[in-house]
């Protein structure tokens, strides 16, 4: 059994790197004169747990500039196109959105096989209807890496999150489950492409950069549902963290509830990202994420952030990292609209939206990557791309916590809120609960 201090001292590294990614686009048409309002949107599944809270916010941000005066004295309007997680509905909502809704910039769902989709039919609309196209939350390198040779015709879409080519890790024994999707594709296979930084895969890494060994590696079907199988291998690996890279396309819940009745409930269980990121896992696992980690964005990161927090908890909506950047993105394109003097030369916006930075975000300064390096240019700046394991320091703020009992979430990380010394393990955990009086009888 590791200590505590070594437990915690190893998952700050883990949770100090995550990195990058790239896009591009077509010359420019006039999109209108600047009057009237500015049509901005929102692609994705609306009713999602994963999107849902996205939009959401960027419909709060809309509410809030508006209720100052607007963008150079245009309000905004939002519009909604629900592709209800299908990539040919995804397709045909972009449609609706740039040709319908005259919309001069949207955002996507963090999918990566949905962002390509909607990429392809942005470039092929953006002659007749100039637009800005903004991936939210996608992770695949291979959303805006052909932007830096294709500019001319990609330069329109961004990637605002924080790409992947950044890699960390904690204790010494891991048993690693990646979600079965596009976006960890660089994580399993690696990453070498020219003119780019090499990466090897996360198991390697793991191995040649922190002496950890993986006792078990495995991609899992989002949305499975049954786990027992591989926690009980896991149980026999000697594996001291099960560390899940996930969003919230994988039943993260049900792995959760899973591994508390399975013999490796006292394995350190860390979820990567999706929706164990909020307050409301602890009622979706039954209270049986007791002693889990997560990345968490409702816990304290900076002062800024846990004002929006608790701004938008006031109106139920959970903040992951990818709805933090999403209410972000749409503050930075305002800074750019200003910027550029209005939306009419979309070149000049684009120009204007690549080299403003919006000062004090909710998850620190946002600004577009511009160093010339596949994987880092067109995305949010996060990581040094000459040295994508080293964080940007003030760019993109992190969080860690524990759940503990009564589905307090118990800051692990930054240093500045963290409580290090109530870390407690999985089975300590337990212990507590099982001690606890019980509630009084209603």
């Amino acid at each position: 059994m590791k200590s505590k201090g070594t437990i915690l001292s190893l998952l700050v590294i883990l949770t100090l790197v995550a990195v990058v990614v790239v896009t591009g686009c077509a010359p420019a048409a006039p999109s209108g004169p600047n009057t009237g309002p500015i049509v901005i949107g929102y692609v994705g599944t609306a009713a999602g747990p994963g999107t849902k809270p996205c939009i959401d916010a960027q419909q709060m941000a809309v509410e809030e500039i508006n209720a100052a005066g607007g963008i150079l004295g245009r309000p905004l309007k939002y519009v909604v196109e629900d592709n209800k997680g299908e990539t040919s509905l995804a397709v045909a909502g972009v449609q609706r959105m740039v040709m319908g809704s005259k919309a001069v910039m949207y955002s996507v769902e963090g999918r990566t096989e949905i962002s390509m989709v909607t990429k392809q039919k942005s470039i092929d609309l953006y002659k007749d209807f100039p637009h800005m196209m903004i991936s939210n939350g996608a992770s695949g390198v291979e959303v805006t890496q052909s932007v830096l040779t294709n500019y001319d015709k990609e330069k329109m879409i961004f990637r605002m999150f924080n790409p992947e080519p950044g890699h960390g890790f904690a204790p010494k024994k891991w048993a690693l489950l990646y979600e079965n999707l596009a976006w960890t594709l660089l994580f399993r296979n690696g990453w070498n492409i020219p003119d780019a930084p090499v990466l090897p895969t996360w198991d390697q890494m793991a191995k040649d950069n922190w002496g950890i060994d993986i006792v078990y590696s495995k991609p899992i079907a989002a949305r499975t549902g049954m786990y027992l199988p591989i926690l009980d291998a896991i149980s026999k690996s000697g594996a001291d963290m099960i560390y899940c890279v996930s969003s919230w396309f994988t039943d993260t819940e049900v792995l959760t509830k899973q591994w508390a009745d399975s013999p490796a409930k006292d394995i350190q269980l860390y979820l990567y990202g999706g929706v164990a990121q909020t307050h409301d896992f602890w009622q979706m696992t039954g209270g049986k994420a007791n002693g889990v980690l997560t990345a968490s964005y409702e816990t304290p990161i900076t002062d800024v952030n846990m004002a929006f927090v608790k701004k938008a908890n006031a109106r139920g909506i959970p903040v992951q990292m990818h709805v933090a950047c999403a209410y972000d993105d749409v503050y930075l394109f305002k800074a750019a609209v200003e910027k550029a003097g209005g939306t009419a030369d979309m070149d000049k916006l684009i120009a204007a939206f690549e080299t403003t930075t919006l000062k004090g975000g909710v998850l620190g300064d946002e600004r577009v990557e511009m160093t010339k390096v596949p994987g880092f240019f067109h995305s949010r700046v996060c990581a040094d791309p000459a040295n994508p394991t080293k964080l940007i320091p003030g760019a993109m703020g992190i969080g860690m916590a524990q759940y503990q009992l009564n589905g307090e979430m118990v800051p692990m990380y930054p240093e500045k809120y963290a409580q290090p010394d109530k870390y407690q393990t999985p089975a300590a955990l337990r212990a507590a609960a099982a001690a606890a009086p019980a509630p009084a009888a209603k």
